[in-house]
C-alpha cells in the first residue's frame, strides 16, 4: 500500500532552510565516503514515488535554482491559493482545501508513494490532518541558529516509532520513523 512520506534534510537544529529559503548549507555535504549508497538511498526511494507535493514557495525554490526540475516523470501537485487549478510544465496546483480527500485520491490512484517534499507550513498541514506515514529525516552536522523550522508551531504532538537509523562518517544521520500511537 502506498504511503505519504516525509523526506527531508534539517541542520541538527531543525531547520529545513535558512530565513530567506536559501538550502545554499547543503551544497556542503560531503559524500559518504566509501559507502555502497553514495545517494544516499535517493535513487531507491525516488523509485518508489509515484506522486511529489509541495507548497508554492517550495515550489518556487527548486526552480530558483536554475537547474532542471528534479522531479520528471512523477506527477507533480503544488499546494496553492493563488494558483489553484492552474498547470505548467512540471506540476498542477491545487488549492488544498481538502488535503485529506486529495491524499486519498492519489493513494488510490495506485501509482506509488507520496513525497511530501516540504515546505514547513504543507508539512505542518499535513501533521495536524495525521497524513503522514513514514519520515525519512537526513540531520546534518550543522547548526543554522535560525531558519525555516521543519515543524513549524503549532505542530500536533505525535508519538512515532523509530523503524532505522544509519550515520555516515560525515557526520549525518539518517532517521526513518513511522507513525506510532497517537499523541
Amino acid at each position: 500500500m502506498p504511503e505519504v512520506i516525509l523526506y527531508i534534510a534539517a541542520s541538527l537544529d531543525g531547520y529545513i532552510a535558512r530565513s530567506d529559503g536559501s538550502v545554499d548549507w547543503l551544497d556542503d555535504l560531503p559524500e559518504p565516503g566509501d559507502e555502497p549508497d553514495k545517494d544516499y538511498g535517493y535513487g531507491e526511494f525516488f523509485a518508489s514515488v509515484g506522486a511529489v507535493l509541495m507548497g508554492r514557495i517550495t515550489y518556487e525554490q527548486v526552480l530558483s535554482f536554475g537547474v532542471d526540475y528534479p522531479y520528471p516523470g512523477t506527477d507533480g501537485y503544488v499546494f496553492s491559493r493563488t494558483r489553484a487549478g492552474q498547470r505548467d510544465d512540471n506540476v498542477q496546483f491545487v488549492d488544498g482545501t481538502d488535503m485529506a480527500a486529495f491524499v486519498g485520491r492519489l493513494m488510490a490512484s495506485g501509482k506509488g508513494n507520496i513525497w511530501l517534499v516540504g515546505g514547513g507550513q504543507l508539512v505542518r498541514e499535513f501533521l495536524s490532518l495525521d497524513l503522514i506515514d513514514r519520515f525519512e529525516l537526513f540531520i546534518l552536522p550543522i547548526v543554522l541558529g535560525e531558519g525555516i523550522p521543519m515543524f513549524p508551531p503549532p505542530s500536533p504532538e505525535m508519538k512515532l516509532a523509530l523503524a532505522g537509523c544509519r550515520s555516515y562518517d560525515n557526520g549525518m544521520v539518517w532517521l526513518t520513523y513511522r507513525r506510532g500511537a497517537k499523541g
